[in-house]
This record gives C-alpha cells, sequence and structure tokens, in this order.
C-alpha cells in the first residue's frame, strides 16, 4: 500500500534529488536549503568550514527552540553525493522514487535531509520539550570532510542521530569500523616498450604484483580490505615510469584494521622491492570506529524512538563510516539510523514512499523520545 507522504514531504525530497551536489558542488543545494528554512521562520547557519574543506558550502546549522523542559538533541545527514553526471531526472511511479536510470537518485542522503527540513517546519509549528539542533554537513562522501571541520562547542546538543545508511527506519547501527587509507606512489624507468624493453622498470608491474598478492574483499565477518583506484602509464608504448594507486582497509576491530594496513605496506614494499621499483606510501587513518553497548543510553532512546514510531527496530553492526564517526571520536555521542535508501551510489538507486514516510516518523519519534527522557 502506498505510504502518505503528504504535507509536502515527497515534493521537497524530488526538489532536492533533482539538484546535483556532488561533493565540492554543495553550493546550490545548500542555498535551497537556507532559502526554505528562512520560509519557516526560523534561523540557519552556515559556518565556515568550506575554506578549510574545499566544499562547495559549509555546514548548515538550523535551530529549532524547544520549551526548555528537556536537553537539546541533535539531528544529521549531509547535503553531497557521490561523483554525478547531470542532475538526476526523478521519476515516481509504483510507489518508488527513483532517476531514470543514467544517474544516482542521491536519496543517500537527500531523503534524511528532506524529513530534517520537514521535522523542523512541523517543530516550529509545536515546539517540542527541547531545542533540536539540525546539522547538514558538506564533503560527507570523501572522507567526512565536513564533520571534521564542525565547531563541535559551537552545539548545544550534547548527543546527536545520524540519518545516513541503509536499512529500513527502525535500523540502529550500534558499531562502525576504523578506517585507514593506504596510498602507494610507485616510480620506475621509463623506455621503449618495442625497441628497448628491457632498459625499463614498469611500475604499472610493480603495482599489479602488489594487488595481486594482497589480501582483499571480505577478509573477516568484521574486516574487509579494497585496492579503489589505480592509475599510471604514459602511452601503450612506453614502459611506464609511473603508477599510484588508493586503497583501504576497514574494521569494526582495530587491532584488524591495524594488521591489514601493515599486510598492504609490506605487500607494496616486497613487491615493489622485487622489481626494482621505488615506492612512496602514505597510510592514515580516515576515521576512528565506534561501539554502542546494549543498554547505552543512545541505543535506549533510539529503541524508543523506533517505539514511538511503530517501527521495527533492528540493531545492525555496520561496515561504512557516517558523520556519527567524527562525533564518537570527538566526545559527542552519535548514533547512525537507517534510512531506507537501496542500491545507494548506483544509477538503481531508490527509495519507496513507505520508507520515505517511516523515515519522517522516525526522526520525530527521536524528537519526542528524548523529551520523554527528561
Amino acid at each position: 500500500m502506498r505510504a502518505d507522504v503528504g504535507d509536502g514531504l515527497l515534493e521537497l525530497f524530488v526538489r532536492l534529488a533533482g539538484i546535483a551536489s556532488p561533493t565540492g558542488e554543495e553550493r546550490e543545494i545548500a542555498d535551497v536549503v537556507k532559502q526554505h528554512v528562512a520560509g519557516l521562520g526560523l534561523d540557519v547557519h552556515e559556518d565556515g568550514s568550506a575554506a578549510v574543506t574545499g566544499c562547495g558550502c559549509g555546514n548548515l546549522i538550523v535551530r529549532v527552540p524547544g520549551r526548555g523542559e528537556a536537553a537539546p538533541i541533535g539531528l544529521c545527514a549531509h547535503l553531497d553525493t557521490v561523483p554525478v553526471c547531470g542532475a538526476p531526472r526523478v521519476v515516481v511511479e509504483g510507489g518508488v522514487v527513483r532517476s531514470e536510470g543514467e544517474t544516482i537518485l542521491g536519496a543517500d542522503d537527500k531523503a534524511a535531509v528532506a524529513v530534517l527540513l520537514v521535522l523542523a517546519r512541523d517543530l516550529a509549528a509545536d515546539p517540542p520539550a527541547g531545542g533540536v539542533e539540525i546539522v547538514l554537513t558538506a564533503g560527507e562522501e570523501v572522507g567526512l570532510l565536513g564533520a571534521k571541520a564542525l565547531d563541535i562547542a559551537a552545539l548545544d546538543a550534547r548527543r546527536v542521530f545520524v540519518l545516513d545508511s541503509d536499512g529500513a527506519p527502525g535500523t540502529l547501527i550500534t558499531s562502525a569500523p576504523t578506517q585507514k587509507r593506504v596510498d602507494a606512489e610507485f616510480r620506475g624507468v621509463a623506455a621503449h616498450a618495442g625497441i628497448s624493453p628491457e632498459l625499463g622498470r614498469s611500475a604499472i608491474v610493480a603495482a599489479a604484483r602488489a594487488v595481486a598478492a594482497m589480501r582483499l574483499g571480505r577478509i573477516d565477518d568484521e574486516t574487509t580490505a579494497n585496492v579503489g583506484v589505480v592509475s599510471g602509464g604514459a602511452a601503450a608504448n612506453v614502459v611506464a615510469e609511473y603508477c599510484a594507486l588508493s586503497a583501504e582497509a576497514r574494521s569494526r576491530d582495530l587491532s584488524k584494521v591495524t594488521a591489514q594496513a601493515e599486510h598492504m605496506v609490506e605487500t607494496i614494499s616486497t613487491e615493489a622491492a622485487a622489481c626494482g621499483i621505488d615506492v612512496e606510501i602514505d597510510v592514515r587513518e580516515a576515521f576512528r570506529g565506534y561501539r554502542h553497548e546494549a543498554g547505552s543510553p543512545l541505543l535506549t532512546l533510539g529503541l524508543e524512538a523506533a517505539s514511538i514510531a511503530g517501527l521495527e527496530a533492528r540493531l545492525v553492526e555496520g561496515g561504512g563510516g557516517s558523520d556519527a564517526n567524527v562525533f564518537n571520536a570527538r566526545g559527542l555521542p552519535a548514533l547512525t539510523l537507517g534510512v531506507g535508501f537501496e542500491d545507494a551510489h548506483s544509477p538503481r538507486e531508490h527509495i519507496s514512499l513507505d520508507r520515505l514516510s517511516e523515515l519522517s516518523a522516525m526522526a520525530m519519534g527521536v524528537v519526542r523520545a528524548a523529551g520523554a527522557a527528561a
């Protein structure tokens, strides 16, 4: 049965999804959001983080005053998407919202943005027990840039719910991994591939051998590894002097991700040496993992919110990163919630009207649960 997504939610989501906003090009959607919030009679603040992150806009903070009967709470989503060629053409049919199939839809995370803007409208008309701060970040898709540049001290909220995961609304992400990035640059010796290939030392061959020798994919039930980008060479008839690769390891166990990253570094070094190639390797932690134990205040509040919304609560260990990783690492307790989009980051991405309606109920459930817990 088709869900009721009236009161402007569907129209707002379709409008936002139709705006191209890949990381670094968030300016247009930020301006649309700011104009929308101003029309609600609410204040919206854009911080100066764009100067640090290089994103198209700063983080937006929308404050909805409460009645002063409960502690303020934060709700977060992100404005940017993965790369997109042109603005998505949004189609609504059969109870599902999708793109025409040439691009992503951008429900990750614009479904959450639309829901939070409608929530702000409703709370402005009927103030909650405690104030609500809606944080809309930029640059989430390429390293959680906006969240990392956000001034946490500028927020009154001491707990945040991040609407940014697959899984039906009611899904609570109890843990998330640490990610380590491994970037390597191989430098060999160029030579004519048809005349004197023996005089060259191929950086591409060294990189290929390293990739082939690595443990990649699903390492165990909480650890993965991937080589996502390999680039180099100048022409088919030139022994490649240069090649670079970008890889990652992630795990919900810090010791495991450390061991996996060390394995990848050792493999790269070994294969480069075997080919007589110089290599420079950079390893850095992209984000730190977290875990919310059963019975924690944040999980308890999330479970109560799902109950208020009439949704089945599902506790899930996550494999992806979100702004919640940054908040938790900086001492601001944060819990990631399922949004309900499917096939994110692909032209098959879609979200049903039922899920959109359920997400709206879950967001209001969070606010009501926080007010009741005062």
